[in-house]
């Protein structure tokens, strides 16, 4: 099926405290986006670096963004846009999706299958292997039926992702990428919800305030995808950890490509360690091996945190 490349400018502009958001939209046909080529997208130059059945990386407003075109949602930081009376900023959101003239549509069974997995997952205490299960689920939010279809609205969609934010299906500084692209999503389908779209269970559950959480990560994930060396994200990164402190490389996209294959490893590694008392000495030493293997060099929680007693 053909694909679409998604460029979305948002603006909010603030006046007198009331706030508002627009939208514009621009899409390019995958068969356009050759290295090379050159588009004026929403009045700025993008420029395709390269492209292939996997990735693109392309170069828009001064940045170099790299894309999987499966599953990532990919935003920017805020750009603040000159006007005399009123605040307002702008960014953009980028992602891949079908053809709108695509029918290929959402199947309630395959993402009840994939939230059972990730459920399971989740009450072993294996949220790595969340991570391929979640980039699938990222694609059947963005790809299958978009926006609005007969099997799914835009408000049910953002009321799964909240219920996946919110109960930690994956980990935010693991594979701070897929997270962001969760948010993003969330964001997007509030932005295209009707009043039509909330039936009676979702006028109980759905939590009509929970963006604000959501936007709050948008800003610090933004930051930590565009530049994750620049003191601005890591001073999201800090912020986004809470009490104990996490190595910044998990921030990089290197990280995030390698970091499902590490943990698999480490798991099989460590299959027959009985799983009490100093069990994460072992793990992490095994994990930084790994990684370290593959070129990068992690610093642990304990390694991080030199005050900190861990068992």
């Amino acid at each position: 099926m053909k694909q679409k490349f998604n460029i979305v400018r948002i603006e909010t502009s603030m006046d007198m405290g009331i706030g508002n958001r627009s939208k514009s939209w621009e899409r390019i046909d995958i068969d356009d986006l050759m290295a090379g080529n050159v588009f004026d997208v929403h009045g700025n130059r993008l420029d395709i670096v390269s492209v292939d059945e996997n990735e693109m990386v392309f170069d828009y407003k001064g940045r170099t963004f790299a894309i999987d075109r499966r599953w990532q949602v990919l935003g920017t930081p805020e750009y603040s846009v000159p006007n005399e009376r009123i605040s307002v900023q702008c960014r953009y959101v980028f992602f891949f999706s079908m053809d709108n003239d695509a029918q290929y549509e959402w199947s309630e069974d395959y993402v009840g299958e994939l939230i059972d997995r990730m459920n399971k997952n989740n009450d072993e205490g294996n949220l790595w292997k969340n991570i391929p299960l979640m980039r699938e689920m990222v694609h059947e939010f963005k790809d299958v039926a978009p926006f609005r279809s007969e099997s799914i609205n835009p408000a049910y969609k953002a009321h799964y992702i909240a219920g996946m934010l919110g109960s930690d299906y994956i980990d935010k500084r693991e594979t701070p990428r897929l997270f962001q692209s969760l948010c993003e999503l969330y964001r997007l389908y509030l932005d295209y919800d009707y009043p039509s779209d909330f039936d009676d269970y979702l006028k109980e559950n759905f939590d009509r305030y929970f963006f604000r959480t959501v936007d709050r990560w948008i800003y610090s994930l933004a930051w930590i995808a565009a530049d994750p060396d620049s003191k601005i994200a890591l001073d999201c990164w800090d912020r986004m950890g809470g009490m104990l402190k996490v190595d910044p490389v998990q921030a990089t996209r290197e990280w995030e490509d390698i970091i499902y294959d590490v943990e698999k490893e480490v798991d099989e590694q460590l299959k027959d360690e009985p799983r009490g008392m100093g069990f994460c000495f072992g793990y992490w030493s095994a994990k930084r091996a790994a990684l370290e293997r593959r070129g990068i060099e992690w610093r642990s929680p304990s390694a991080m945190n030199p005050g900190v007693m861990f068992d």
